[in-house]
C-alpha cells in the first residue's frame, strides 16, 4: 500500500517481497535512483519498506 508517511529511505526491493506498505517518499527515491542504474532496464521490481538503504538495495538487484 502507498503511504503518505515520510519516507526513512529505507526498503525491501527485489523481484518478489511480500505485501507490505511504502512512503511515496521511498518510491520516489528508488525511481530516481534506478533511473541512474541502466542494469535494471527492463526489469520488473517489486517495493516495500524495509531496512536497507536505497542505493544499496538497487546496487544489490543491479547485480553490483
Amino acid at each position: 500500500m502507498l503511504t503518505d508517511d515520510p519516507g526513512s529511505g529505507r526498503v525491501t526491493l527485489a523481484e518478489h517481497t511480500d505485501r507490505g506498505q511504502v512512503p511515496r517518499d521511498d518510491v520516489a527515491a528508488v525511481l530516481a535512483a534506478l533511473l541512474h542504474e541502466p542494469r535494471t532496464a527492463g526489469r520488473i521490481l517489486e517495493l516495500i519498506s524495509g531496512s536497507t538503504p536505497v542505493e544499496e538495495a538497487v546496487r544489490a538487484v543491479a547485480g553490483g
